[in-house]
């Protein structure tokens, strides 16, 4: 999994996509536990990660 270019480390990318993929969480409830943890993204950087590293990791 190639995370090159992205502003954000791996472990905060993987993360944010296990628990969207995980748990049945919103976008939005993803953003908010991620910044429960200390990390400041928006709900769809979040959905962009999603959508380019789910094949990657399934």
């Amino acid at each position: 999994m190639n995370t090159k270019g992205h502003c954000y480390p791996k472990y905060i990318i993987l993360q944010a996509v296990y628990f969207k993929l995980r748990f049945t969480l919103s976008y939005r409830d993803v953003e908010e536990i991620m910044k429960i943890r200390g990390v400041i993204v928006d709900h769809a950087t979040i959905q962009r990660w999603v959508y380019k590293f789910t094949p990657l990791i399934e």
